[in-house]
Order: C-alpha cells, then sequence, then structure tokens
C-alpha cells in the first residue's frame, strides 16, 4: 500500500498546479500565453490524478481531487503565492533571493500602507520610471 506521504504530497501538487493557473488568469502568466499557460497546469493536474488513481483506484482518487479542489482558497494568500512560486521555480538559492525580494516588496508595501494610506501607496507603487518623452526614451 502506497504511504500517505505519497497521497499528501500529490494533493499539494494538485493545489499548487490550480492555484498557479488561477494566478495565471490574473497575470503570473506572463510571457507565455494564458491559455497554453493553464492548458499546461490542468494536464499536469490530470497527471497527478492518475498517480493517485494508480494509487488508490479511480473512485477514491476523483473524491481526493474533489476534495483537495474544495480545500483551495479563493483568495490567494501571500503564503500561497510562495507556495506556488516555490512549486514553479523549485527550491533553489535564485529562488529564495527572489521570495526573499517579494518578501521585502510586501514589507515595504505594508508600511507605506501604515504611513500613508492605501490609495497613496498604490501612486507610490505604481509610479512610472519616467514620463514618456517625444522622442520615446526616458534619459
Amino acid at each position: 500500500m502506497t504511504g500517505q506521504s505519497d497521497i499528501a504530497r500529490t494533493r499539494q501538487q494538485i493545489a499548487a498546479e490550480y492555484l498557479s493557473a488561477q494566478l495565471g488568469l490574473s497575470g503570473l502568466a506572463e510571457g507565455t500565453t494564458r491559455h497554453s499557460f493553464i492548458t499546461t497546469k490542468m494536464e499536469r493536474m490530470g497527471e497527478s490524478f492518475e498517480t493517485l488513481a494508480e494509487m488508490m483506484g479511480k473512485e477514491q482518487a476523483i473524491q481526493v481531487v474533489a476534495q483537495t479542489l474544495q480545500e483551495v482558497p479563493e483568495q490567494v494568500t501571500r503564503q500561497d503565492i510562495v507556495q506556488v512560486l516555490l512549486h514553479e521555480l523549485g527550491d533553489s538559492e535564485p529562488t529564495q533571493q527572489t521570495l526573499d525580494s517579494i518578501r521585502d516588496l510586501w514589507e515595504t508595501r505594508d508600511l507605506l500602507t501604515k504611513r500613508f494610506g492605501p490609495e497613496a501607496t498604490r501612486k507610490i507603487i505604481d509610479a512610472p520610471v519616467c514620463l514618456p518623452t517625444e522622442e520615446g526614451a526616458c534619459s
């Protein structure tokens, strides 16, 4: 019989693929077509389902996948994003550096919001690098 850790790991993969696809709908898939990105995620979820079906049978695998998808939060938290990025990028030193930068960004945003409020914070964060000139380049 297959261990619970294999099932738990497969459930985690399914949840990460599903969350990644959800985030792809809102911009995480920059640089790839959204359709292609989401199709790849769904194919990976299908592969994970097949793995579960081999471990526990098709009917039980369907129940596990349904339960896993129901447990995925509708509103994604920062921790969810970290988990998706680890899943997508792999746990490497460059990924950890990226995650550290993201955490710093979140901390800075929280400090700005506390000090200036959400509207001013959005203006600060979304300020352009420079205003376009007639030549089209920033100096």
